[in-house]
């Protein structure tokens, strides 16, 4: 009998060659998207898994709070905290700290070659970082690196990098930064970092150099530039513990917050939660967003469910044609029950069809979105047996249930009716069927305006004015080993060098560049106002030529002055911080004295101007004149010789700083970086949209088949009274559109609901224009129209005597 069943069922495929591959092709599509989506979310929960003791990690953050509320929370916190929670409370194991090591580090190789890169993913840490953590040491023992305050650990490529086909164990490194540099010895190499983990670095130096640093050896409790981790006991509750972790601050620093008018409490971040639930300033390395998986999640079904009704629609489609055959089966003595079988494996032939071809495109989306996957890990999850048993066994339990419903609508025609030449007037439910196809254009409409508010909002943010220009600014990273003592007078010697250049308009420093956070921060007051609040404010090191080279705004008083000693003890503040302060007007500001020990004068006060992306508020900053203290050189560029201009760079850098690397970057460029990872999702998101209308298409292309067969008769009956084509297309293409027409009724309200919800994610957004909805509902009806009019005109031009005859 089974044997009979894959027969049969063969024999209708093949006969059905164009439908047949219709929903073979729409199931297999959405079956791809599904999977493509769900990869990318397995890879976003996966997230710091891979540590041996990740449920028991956790990462303190710091929250500030003034008259009870939140004003700041950071995850980078005193280095003093974990020695004292470790000391107080025994649910805790043990603590890592890292504070950041970016800077020049260089290899002197036996030969006298010098190699030395700018390093950006270095840190110090505590010598227990590979014993809480599970990153895997190539060479080297957990137990014994990172003891002795000159040792490093490095990255299976970095040594590579640095000392080629040699032995790294025991040579030597030279770390020039703005912390603690010095000569590190390599005593272990460890692997490459999962692409699925919050944090990754090249370098690891023992922290201990770092805490005899004089400003932290005495600053235990001030300085906060440290991530801390802290490793529970098995079983301990992180919700008690960390109800009682603020007493440890009150304890070392209550009487000096009370001072400054602020409570702070640590709050315990689950090490896998970090990724997708952390947001915080300060953040190690940007992280994802919960309320991205859960659109994609969301996508991923809509794109899924719209390919199995339209499978349920041209199955049922189809079965008119074969309504005969199910007259002739039941009268010859088929059962129902054998019919229902035969179309389920039918149904299961071309579903298990589709699963193969799906997997198949599956498999190629990774190769051609392979940035995308790159970016998100995703070739790993293809090894996890986990992610192939939830996304085959969700795409089997549809095909399960999609392919019942029209083996019970088929198996149930009435033989004598279709045997006499009657089709069955609500086979397959019309009602319920045009519901199909509302819910496939409601749901593929939804995707376009997503995906046009998207767009809008990237162009809104990527197009506004900034406050400053970043238009051809060369960004060089300052040189860490220096001819002379003075780091400002070196600089100075090559800035001198620069100007007058062709190719050079201006040169500054500055200890952050715009497109990346300012971590320096720190909490300023009116100065002779004993009841003034402290405001937390972004600290910025700059030289006299920034404001002018970026082309900030200044609304009163003036730059900073060289010549004049007094501006070592002057500011200049932005516009949120003039709010921030309390000043009525930028004029009110000048001559004002602030600060939080030492008064400092403001001597002008600037414009906003976006320090970051316009996902993030402006915030207030203050600019002090530190030249020495700076991490960039900025070189604005005069727009023409571009490629002469860094000849020449290039060749004047490596003179004034022989020694240090020579690297660069162009800000406009870097800027952008910020909006990479929103650009990709809406990438997706306009693919996916595609082919869900895409699909959404095919189930009304299902609808126009069956209405064309159903209508043959009044169709003929019509021509012969002198219906015209054009008026018979006119009244198929109707019918065919009011499911589409209600679906833009319904998607619309959803969608503006939705979109308005993301968007408050964002400090500046754009209006949800009202043209969006009409350009997502012409498309809807432009593409449906193209779907439904070769049906329509191929059943108008059907001869009518043929049509009559026929029934």
């Amino acid at each position: 009998m089974i044997q009979n069943y894959i027969t049969v069922a063969w024999r209708n495929l093949l006969k059905h060659k164009a439908i047949s591959s219709i929903m073979v092709l729409g199931l297999a599509s959405s079956i791809a998207a599904f999977l493509l989506i769900a990869q990318y979310v397995f890879s976003a929960f996966s997230y710091d898994e891979f540590h041996t003791n990740s449920v028991n990690i956790y990462r303190i953050r710091l929250d500030d709070y003034k008259q009870g509320v939140l004003t700041n929370s950071s995850v980078i916190s005193y280095h003093a905290e974990a020695p004292a929670i470790k000391e107080t409370f025994p649910e805790v194991e043990n603590f890592v700290r890292l504070h950041r090591a970016d800077g020049m580090i260089s290899y002197q190789k036996p030969m006298g070659e010098l190699v030395s890169y700018h390093e950006k993913k270095a840190f110090y840490a505590d010598s227990s970082l590979f014993n809480v953590f599970s990153f895997p040491l190539l060479k080297g023992s957990a137990n014994r690196v990172l003891r002795r305050p000159e040792s490093v650990v490095i990255s299976e490529t970095m040594a590579q990098k640095y000392f080629g086909q040699e032995n790294p164990i025991g040579k030597t490194l030279r770390l020039s930064a703005e912390w603690q540099g010095g000569d590190y010895i390599v005593e272990g190499i460890f692997a490459a970092i999962p692409k699925n983990s919050h944090i990754h670095f090249d370098f690891v130096f023992s922290i201990q150099n770092l805490l005899k640093n004089q400003q932290f050896a005495t600053g235990g409790w001030y300085w906060t530039n440290f991530y801390t981790y802290l490793l529970l006991r098995p079983g301990t509750s992180p919700e008690a513990l960390a109800s009682r972790l603020s007493s440890v601050i009150e304890k070392h620093i209550g009487n000096q917050l009370k001072k400054y008018k602020i409570k702070q409490t640590f709050v315990l971040q689950p090490l896998r939660a970090i990724h997708l639930h952390s947001q915080t300033t300060s953040e190690v390395e940007a992280n994802g967003k919960i309320v991205t998986v859960y659109v994609l999640i969301l996508v991923a079904f809509l794109i899924l469910t719209i390919g199995w009704l339209n499978y349920i629609n041209l199955a049922t489609a189809r079965g008119i044609e074969r309504a005969k055959e199910v007259g002739v089966r039941k009268a010859l003595g088929s059962q129902k029950g054998q019919l229902i079988n035969q179309f389920l494996v039918e149904s299961f032939g071309i579903n298990l069809l589709s699963v193969l071809i799906g997997v198949g495109l599956f498999l190629l989306a990774l190769i051609i979105f392979n940035d995308w996957i790159q970016a998100t890990n995703g070739f790993s999850m293809l090894q996890k047996p986990l992610f192939w048993i939830v996304s085959l066994t969700i795409v089997c339990l549809g095909f399960f249930f999609s392919g019942f419903y029209p083996a019970f609508i088929l198996s149930s025609f009435k033989p004598i009716a279709i045997l006499k030449g009657y089709l069955p007037k609500q086979a397959g439910g019309e009602s319920f069927r045009k519901a199909l196809v509302v819910f496939q254009f409601t749901a593929s409409i939804f995707l376009i305006i997503a995906t046009l508010v998207i767009n809008q909002q990237l162009n809104f943010m990527q197009q506004q004015d900034l406050g400053m220009n970043i238009d051809q600014k060369l960004i060089i990273k300052a040189p860490k080993v220096l001819r002379t003592d003075s780091f400002t007078n070196d600089i100075r010697f090559f800035k001198d060098q620069l100007v007058g250049q062709t190719g050079v308009e201006q040169v500054t420093t500055s200890s952050e560049v715009p497109g990346q956070e300012i971590f320096w921060t720190d909490e300023w007051q009116r100065f002779h106002e004993a009841a003034a609040d402290y405001k937390l404010c972004r600290m910025l090191a700059v030289d006299e030529d920034f404001i002018p080279t970026y082309k900030i705004k200044l609304l009163a008083g003036r730059n900073f002055n060289k010549e004049l000693v007094l501006d070592n003890d002057a500011v200049i503040i932005n516009k949120s911080a003039l709010k921030a302060f309390g000043f009525a007007t930028a004029e009110e500001a000048i001559n004002q004295e602030i600060g939080n020990v030492v008064p400092k004068k403001i001597v002008g006060v600037v414009n906003d101007f976006h320090q970051q992306s316009l996902k993030t508020a402006n915030r207030p900053i203050i600019f002090q004149h530190i030249p020495w203290n700076s991490a960039f050189l900025t070189i604005a560029l005069r727009s023409k010789n571009v490629q002469e201009s860094m000849a020449m760079l290039q060749k004047a850098f490596q003179e004034a700083f022989p020694g240090n690397a020579f690297e660069f970057f162009f800000l406009d460029d870097h800027f952008q970086q910020q909006y990479e990872s929103d650009e990709r999702v809406a990438s997706l998101l306009s693919w996916f949209a595609l082919l869900a209308i895409t699909i959404a298409c095919l189930g009304l292309l299902g609808l126009a088949l069956f209405t064309a067969k159903h209508r043959t008769k009044e169709i003929g009956i019509r021509k012969v009274l002198g219906a015209s084509t054009g008026s018979i297309v006119m009244l198929l293409s109707r019918d065919f559109l009011k499911p589409v027409g209600l679906a833009i009724l319904l998607a619309s309200p959803i969608a503006w609901y939705a979109m308005h919800w993301w968007l408050q994610e964002f400090a500046y957004k754009s209006d949800i224009k009202w043209w969006t909805f009409a350009v997502a509902g012409g498309l809807a009806v432009g593409i449906a129209l193209v779907t439904v009019s070769f049906q329509s005109v191929k059943a108008a031009l059907m001869n009518p005597v043929k049509s009559l005859r026929s029934e």
